[in-house]
């Protein structure tokens, strides 16, 4: 592991030169708030700029200026904005960017799965190959619900609708600002530098250039006992967008990123919660204290193991005021390639087991196109239009997998040794879709929309082992629709309700070979949705909702341990009769000109389907989880982040941030094990600084977790006769410092 107490100066000296640069800068405005106390807040969830108040879709949105002081620096911060959603960051869990809202998710190992939650960056779909890291982000929007009709296939829960900043021809500016903390320093559990930077220059009077990158560089959260190093998790990216208004009615936008990662030794990955007396007496003898929180692991050089990844990406968009309709078109293609050189899942030397993956590797290609119409806002009817082409295809390198066990006389057996398979999985799909807003009267407006969707689904698997083939197809040919109506009470209040059917579609699922494969069928969500968005103190909005969704053919993962191997077998299967139901109510934007707030609370009744046994039930264990909280989806969810500002000088303000949650029991299995389960908690952080009144500069403390709640992002009991845990940066507390400049 590096030393990073060098890393540390070296950023905080750049940050300190960078706060001088206003001072020697050209007179220029600084960057504008998100949302001023007057200003509506502006979102495109229906695929056109409106005011959040006029869309009948429950939204939450986070402005730039709240991402920054919750420190949302990647897709897994994303769960602390809203009540609704959640991130599962397990690593190869986390389909699609992981996303559940309202309790609905897609979790799986499978490399045939789609997300439930889609993932949209600049109005282009990611698919699985999306974007981790978020840096120079305008706002993002949480839209709640089945949005097939306009987003497409990924999208049956929700979407996380992310828009970056623009170029500005007017005038060339930078930013500069910096993360810094150091395991050990203050209290923190672990160390992170993060440095994001941005340039903007105007090319011509009608078109800019803007550049923005970031190093993400992590010491921890896991500890290798053996060495004494912490695990490094590194990460960078680079965003290129040119904007050029061509004519009037004419605009043209170019948009390009690259990314890169590594991690030590599985980078956040399984520690051990408890074990049997005598493998307890071997971790210990490694340096290892099973327990709640435990980072430490311990693995000699020869069987350390490390994982890389890059990825890249690009779309070229046009937009075209034809007079009566305006015309888009968006083509768009990304890549990722991960890698990984395999190693001892337990990461426990001293134990008799081992549990080996082999190196492994997974490229995803992924090309879109989509053309829109749409007619101008405000008029009596006003509708989108349009066809939408996708084609994703990965490629899994075959993965050996391995049990191993010591035998006291020294002489080590392998009851499991599967070669694994080539798996090349091809995702085809085109739609067309439209959705019309009648304006009936002034007040009353009709909302109708549909999307055809035909697809296919292909599986080509080579066996490694014997080379025996295999090829499977799924056909899919869905309609999802949307309907309901919405009317304004007063200037200020709007009532809606809707009712929708969702589409995502089916999986080809890969189980260890020799295992074949087979089909996991599409999952359709039938919902309904009741609400009402006022405008507050001048410039928030208010947004309750309650909603009811009944799912066939939910998708959900068992996994199960093979009593005699003590593998770990993950099988996807359908799901019929999941429900989630209960009420959100959301307040987000300035309460005035000193104080901004972004707070909600969720019931959330996502149950499994009466009579459903888990997957620990056997003839002496009667486990029936029917009726209970669905895996990874609190009942019930609170967030608060807000932010104070006091002038102190002529000059100079200073601010107060906090940023809060409470989150009810979470289980993590579809077992009735207690131990797979996390209790309620608190997470409570917060920000105290000072900037400048012209906001070009501040230097501020935070601290996140303060209390070091040991949140795990998973917990899996039978795992090397233990239980085990995957902890994540959001399971303990980090203290450190911030600095921000523009010029």
């Amino acid at each position: 592991m590096r030393k990073f107490n060098i890393t540390i100066a070296a950023l905080a000296s750049a940050s300190a030169i960078a706060l001088t640069a206003p001072a020697m800068a050209q007179d220029a405005a600084p960057q504008a708030a998100a949302e001023d106390a007057d200003s509506d807040i502006i979102v495109t969830a229906q695929r056109r700029q409106e005011k959040v108040t006029a869309v009948p879709i429950s939204i939450t949105v986070a402005s730039q200026a709240q991402l920054e002081r919750q420190q949302v620096n990647n897709l897994n911060d994303l769960n602390r904005i809203a009540p609704a959603l959640e991130i599962q960051s397990a690593p190869a869990q986390n389909t699609g960017g992981g996303g559940s809202i309202r309790g609905i998710g897609t979790q799986s190992f499978s490399p045939g799965a789609v997300a439930s939650v889609g993932v949209v960056v600049d109005q282009v779909s990611q698919g699985n190959a999306n974007i981790s890291d978020l840096f120079d982000v305008s706002r993002i929007e949480v839209l709640k619900g089945p949005q097939g009709t306009l987003f497409g296939l990924t999208t049956s829960a929700g979407v996380i609708n992310i828009t970056t900043n623009a170029p500005d021809p007017t005038q060339f500016s930078g930013r500069l600002r910096t993360e810094l903390s150091d395991q050990g320093t203050a209290g923190s559990k672990y160390g992170q530098q993060v440095i994001q930077g941005v340039i903007n220059v105007p090319v011509s009077p009608t078109s800019a250039l803007r550049v923005s990158g970031m190093a993400n560089l992590r010491q921890g959260v896991n500890r290798n006992a053996t060495t004494g190093d912490w695990n490094d998790v590194n990460r960078y990216a680079v965003r290129g967008r040119y904007l050029w208004n061509v004519t009037e009615d004419l605009t043209f936008n170019l948009l390009g990123d690259w990314s890169k990662g590594s991690a030590e030794n599985g980078g956040d990955f399984f520690t051990f919660l408890s074990n049997t007396d005598s493998n307890t007496l071997l971790l210990n003898s490694c340096g290892i204290k099973p327990g709640e929180g435990n980072q430490n692991y311990c693995l000699g050089a020869a069987n350390a193991f490390s994982s890389k990844f890059e990825g890249w990406g690009g779309s070229a968009q046009l937009e075209y005021d034809a007079g009566p309709i305006a015309l888009t078109s968006i083509t768009s293609y990304r890549k990722n390639e991960t890698s990984n050189t395999g190693g001892n899942i337990y990461r426990a030397d001293s134990l008799a087991s081992t549990l080996r993956s082999g190196a492994t590797g997974t490229n995803i290609r992924l090309f879109t196109q989509e053309f829109r119409a749409s007619s101008p806002s405000n008029s009596t009817f006003e509708y989108t239009v349009g066809a939408f082409y996708s084609n994703q295809k990965t490629v899994q390198q075959p993965e050996r997998f391995t049990i191993s066990v010591r035998l006291p006389n020294g002489v080590v057996i392998r009851p499991v040794d599967s070669p694994g398979a080539l798996n090349e999985i091809t995702d085809e799909s085109l739609a067309v879709f439209g959705q019309g807003t009648l304006h009936a009267t002034d007040s009353l407006r009709v909302i109708l929309g549909g999307r055809y969707t035909g697809g296919r689904l292909s599986l080509d698997r080579t066996d490694a082992g014997n080379g025996a083939k295999s090829f499977q197809i799924l056909n899919v040919d869905r309609i999802s629709w949307r309907t309901g109506l919405q009317y304004d009470i007063n200037r200020s209040l709007m009532a809606y309700a809707t009712a929708s059917r969702g589409f995502k579609g089916g999986q080809i699922a890969v189980p260890t070979a020799p295992l074949l494969p087979y089909v996991v069928q599409p999952e359709v969500p039938m919902s309904y949705e009741a609400g009402m968005k006022a405008t507050l103190f001048g410039g928030a909005v208010m947004d309750f909702s309650l909603f009811y969704s009944k799912i066939k053919n939910f998708q959900a993962q068992e996994c199960t341990v093979n009593p005699v191997t003590t593998q770990l077998v993950c099988a996807q299967t359908n799901i019929d009769g999941v429900k989630t139901r209960g009420a959100e109510l959301n307040l987000f934007g300035r309460i005035s000109d000193r104080l901004s707030l972004n707070t909600g609370f969720i019931y959330t009744k996502a149950t499994y389907p009466a009579g459903m046994r888990g997957t620990d039930w056997s003839s002496t264990n009667n486990s029936i989880i029917g009726g209970t909280q669905l895996a990874y989806s609190p009942r019930y969810k609170f967030t608060l982040s807000g932010e104070y500002e006091q002038p102190l000088t002529a000059g100079l303000n200073g601010f107060l941030a906090a940023d809060t949650i409470w989150k009810s029991r979470v289980r993590y299995q579809n077992t009735s094990r207690a131990e797979e389960t996390f209790r309620s908690h608190w997470t409570v952080g917060g920000r105290v600084g000072v900037r400048s009144e012209d906001e070009r500069y501040s230097a501020g403390l935070f601290v996140r977790n303060l209390f070091n709640v040991n949140e795990p992002s998973l917990l899996q009991s039978n795992f090397g006769s233990g239980v085990g845990a995957i902890y994540g940066p959001q399971s303990f507390r980090q203290v450190g410092l911030q600095l921000d400049a523009k010029f």
